[in-house]
């Protein structure tokens, strides 16, 4: 922001000085009426008023700009000003308005502004070069060793409120993610837009489908959704997107698309803190390790199922492309591996006639011939593995009947007890592990190992108590849930159960309920299932509640 009152045309006279005011204003600053822009500019012209040698030529204004580092466009236009004499004097209200980084204010002090014949006064310091250089006055490096300690302790004091307030759940950001809003009562929650949260659904569906990222942006495109960036501009936001726009702005990306799908924040996941600077001084945002950020689950409320987000996941990690002339991918793709080489198998046609057949075939053998064709007809591979699907969802179904027969209670208990004796294993196998530790340390000492030995061997049990103390704190949170009486939701069975009914083998159907297929030159097929693991339990645990009940 820049006022000049009246502009000099002529190279400006050393008996008179033309002075150019600099008012600034940090973020934090506005808290404080005595910072306030309207008081400094009050503050300089009660000074200049009293001095008749000085005319003030004009005014350039930093608000909000922080004083670390001086690329501020108001500076730079107190600097353009003198370089073009229409100015010899700079006026501040005082030393930390020009600048609170230690090196470069002394520089411009000591160097810049007396190389260039400029006078500079500090009001509320006391301080005029005109009266004594500034480089002979002891106390301008200690003001300014004091302002950069200000900046440097409240730096620190602003990143350890962060920290709190992150793990805490509070948002921080400036604008919530699409598919939220800011409660209205508390800028750090976030509730559900229900329209951007129907929107967010679509593209999970469309996702387990089997659609390609490039295809559901085609589709919300020619729907008129329109994307993040433009719906928030839409809602009167002020928003501007890290990302250059190519073409329509209201065209969905399958960059945007892919973004919203890894985001889990859906599942009421709040990750904060993944980028920041290194110190008060680099202003260059960069991403820190995944160890630094700040995840806080079950924050929000979500918009999709824990399952869902899952399983798509799983979807954007296989290496699967779809046919120019389709829009979703085939059932079966990305799941498919060779049971020999443990390589992806590939989809192939062959023409007999006027029929076209497919089938999968190894990659390896495709490429080199290092590995047999373990050759199948997809219409016969996916038979086989509709059927398998088929009894597996009549086992959950029979599973769950079980579940209502026995009684939830019942189940309860049967869990409490698996729990208790899986807990008491784990606190064993860490108690094991320590004495191990500790007689490594007996065997060193004994010389009955090396130094190497010994560094080697403790870091391998090290680990070892880690991880099991890691999975002892995960079975206490469970059973601290069961305690308190958290709900026994089962979102795996229906997860099953809800393609009861279907009988054509969909991408939707694979996507949530298979991990992986193997294939062997014999034909046999291995078919790894989702939620294995809570199927076993739960067969183990009704077991154990009907001998009780029974």
């Amino acid at each position: 922001m820049a006022a000049f009152f009246c502009p000099q045309t002529e190279e400006l006279s050393g008996q008179h000085w033309y002075g150019i005011s600099y008012l600034r204003l940090s973020k934090l600053g506005k808290r404080y009426e005595s910072e306030s822009i309207d008081n400094q500019r009050k503050l300089i012209h009660e000074f200049v008023q009293r001095h008749p040698e000085i005319t003030l030529v004009g005014e350039r204004v930093d608000d909000g700009y922080t004083g670390t580092n001086y690329d501020r466009p108001g500076f730079q236009g107190v600097m353009d000003a003198i370089r073009e004499k229409k100015a010899n004097c700079v006026i501040v209200k005082d030393l930390s308005r020009l600048g609170r980084e230690y090196i470069e204010t002394g520089k411009y002090l000591e160097t810049v502004f007396p190389d260039m014949g400029i006078r500079f006064i500090s009001v509320n310091d006391d301080l005029d070069s005109e009266h004594m250089p500034l480089c002979d006055d002891i106390s301008i490096p200690i003001k300014n060793i004091m302002n950069e300690a200000y900046c440097r302790s409240l730096s620190q004091k602003l990143r350890a409120q962060f920290r709190v307030q992150r793990k805490a759940g509070e948002f921080l950001g400036a604008f919530a993610c699409y598919g939220y809003l800011k409660d209205p009562a508390d800028k750090h929650k976030l509730i559900i837009d229900e329209y951007a949260a129907m929107v967010v659904r679509t593209i999970f569906q469309l996702k387990m489908e089997g659609y390609s990222q490039q295809a559901i942006a085609n589709y919300l495109s020619s729907e008129g959704v329109l994307p993040p960036a433009a719906y928030k501009q839409q809602q009167g936001l002020k928003y501007q997107s890290g990302f250059q726009a190519v073409g329509d702005n209201n065209a969905w990306s399958p960059v945007a698309v892919r973004a919203i799908l890894e985001n889990p924040i859906y599942i009421g996941t709040l990750v904060q803190g993944k980028r920041g600077t290194p110190n008060y001084k680099i202003k260059q945002m960069k991403l820190r390790s995944k160890e630094d950020w700040c995840v806080v689950e079950k924050n929000h409320a979500p918009i999709i199922s824990e399952e869902l987000f899952t399983s798509v996941q799983h979807l954007l990690s296989l290496d699967t492309r779809t046919s120019p002339s389709k829009k979703v991918v085939q059932p079966l793709a990305g799941m498919l591996y060779c049971a020999d080489c443990g390589r992806a198998m590939c989809r192939r046609s062959v023409k007999r006639g006027n029929r076209t057949f497919y089938y999968y075939v190894c990659s390896t053998h495709k490429r080199s011939k290092l590995c047999s064709s373990h050759s199948i007809s997809q219409t016969a591979l996916e038979d086989v593995v509709l059927r398998a699907i088929q009894k597996q969802i009549e086992m959950v179904v029979d599973i769950d009947q079980l579940i209502h027969e026995i009684g939830q209670k019942s189940i309860q208990a049967a869990k409490h007890r698996q729990l208790d004796m899986t807990i008491e294993e784990k606190e064993k196998q860490i108690t094991e592990q320590k004495e191990y530790r500790m007689r490594l340390l007996e065997a060193f000492h004994d010389d009955l190992i090396s130094r190497t030995e010994y560094d080697m061997m403790r870091q391998r049990y090290t680990q070892r108590i880690d991880a099991l103390q890691a999975s002892l704190a995960s079975l206490h949170e469970r059973r601290q849930a069961l305690e308190e009486g958290a709900a026994d939701t089962r979102n795996w069975v229906a997860e099953y159960t809800k393609f009861r009914k279907i009988d054509k083998l969909t991408r939707e159907m694979v996507a949530g309920l298979i991990r992986r297929i193997t294939v062997s030159e014999g034909k046999q097929i291995t078919i790894q299932f989702n939620y294995a693991d809570e199927l076993a339990s739960y067969q183990q645990m009704i077991a154990a509640a009907a001998k009780e009940v029974g």
